[in-house]
């Protein structure tokens, strides 16, 4: 079967037009044509496929394009479930979703210009580069970003996307490719299709752009993390940035409002937000702490007292280990007192202490639960601490540990 003809290639604009089917075929389970030519991009070089529809020459029948794909140079379009598929040598005309194809023009050769604009910046070159339907990423080879070094790049990008670069696509020989400065060495051998944005970007690329750098609109970072030993960007181009606009307003407007403040406001409000709570947690922690000392003097006194001691049993499902030891320690320190108290949503941790008057030893008492338990734990004779093992054997692990204490 003979390549299909990419009619984007030389125009990325055209939007409709006509082919005729060279081959039917059933591809990951859905039905697939083979046209002659196209105008429909393939999913490829981090650009997601375009999609659209083919009609008959009638324009009677429709089958919706659902994803696009390549093999061997051959451009498969997946169908939708249809009834009745046109038949080979039928002639069909192609319209592209242009909104979908102009969006993946601003967003790829946006990454370009903002590519370049790394470069020559803070030298850091980009190694992959991502588009989805909400994201847009580059990885650089770099350790750290700083946000003086994105906004240098982010300003560098959309000077150029404002002087309105003409943007070149054209087919080149190999002796013509050693004249251009590519900004890194072709994948493939033979003609090589090289994407000039002025002077500022010359690139290897099969993707589609505009004609001009002015129609990417804006360039903006939205931000960036580390990824494997590199720096993921993430960015915006043209209207994707109105619309990352329009969402974050739209968010920062509402909080604004919650807090009755304009949104100019809103960072100094917030931050009086976060220190009014942090005192309430600070004043919340030490109404804790002194419930629970309250808490445990009191299952102390009720605790009876056998053979000169008083074995205290609690469990608190939430408390924290260090919460645990610290209600343990307030009986520990009451004369003839041993505490066993238990706590954990996902994983039991069980606190034992023992007053040096009851010459109890709290790595023995612990042990005896642990076994039941399953799980593990250790200390010294003053105070022990253990963990894991089944929750639902935790009544019993305490139990078997109470006995022992007695």
């Amino acid at each position: 079967m003979n390549e299909t003809l990419r009619l984007y290639y030389d125009n990325s604009y055209l939007a409709e037009f006509t082919t005729q089917v060279v081959a039917v075929a059933e591809r990951d389970g859905q039905l697939a044509l083979a046209l002659d030519r196209s105008a429909f991009y393939p999913e490829g070089g981090g650009q997601p496929a375009v999609r659209g529809g083919l009609y008959d020459a009638a324009a009677v029948r429709r089958w919706q394009v659902r994803d696009v794909q390549s093999d061997n140079g051959v451009v498969w379009h997946l169908l939708a479930a249809s009834a009745e598929l046109p038949a080979l040598g039928a002639t069909l005309t192609g319209q592209i979703d242009w909104e979908r194809r102009f969006d993946h023009m601003q967003q790829h050769c946006g990454q370009h210009i903002l590519t370049a604009a790394f470069i020559a910046t803070c030298n850091a070159p980009t190694v992959s580069f991502h588009l989805s339907e909400r994201s847009v990423t580059i990885d650089l080879a770099v350790d750290e970003l700083s946000e003086a070094q994105a906004r240098a790049a982010e300003s560098w990008a959309n000077a150029a996307v404002w002087q309105n670069l003409p943007v070149h696509a054209r087919f080149v020989t190999p002796t013509e490719l050693a004249s251009i400065p590519l900004r890194k060495p072709p994948a493939v051998s033979g003609a090589v299709r090289v994407v000039s944005i002025g002077d500022i970007d010359h690139s290897a690329c099969g993707g589609t752009h505009p004609a001009r750098s002015g129609e990417v609109g804006a360039i903006a970072v939205l931000g960036w993390s580390r990824q494997r030993g590199m720096i993921r960007v993430e960015f915006a181009c043209g209207g994707r940035v109105v619309a990352a606009l329009r969402e974050r307003d739209a968010v920062a407007r509402a909080a604004a409002a919650t807090l009755s403040v304009g949104w100019a406001e809103l960072p100094a409000a917030v931050a009086r937000l976060q220190e009014a709570q942090q005192a309430l947690q600070r004043e919340l922690r030490q109404t804790q702490r002194d419930l629970d000392v309250l808490r445990a003097a009191q299952w102390y006194t009720q605790a009876p007292l056998i053979n000169g001691r008083r074995v205290v049993t609690a469990t608190l499902p939430t408390a924290s280990v260090d919460r645990l030891r610290a209600i343990a320690n307030v009986i520990a320190e009451l004369p003839g007192g041993i505490a066993i108290v238990a706590g954990g949503e996902e994983r039991v941790q069980v606190v034992v202490a023992c007053h040096p008057d009851t010459n109890a030893d709290a790595r023995a008492i612990l042990a005896a639960g642990m076994a039941v338990l399953g799980g593990r734990g250790g200390g010294n004779a003053r105070i022990a601490q253990g963990g894991g093992g089944q929750p639902t054997l935790l009544a019993a692990a305490i139990a078997a540990m109470a006995e022992q204490a007695a």
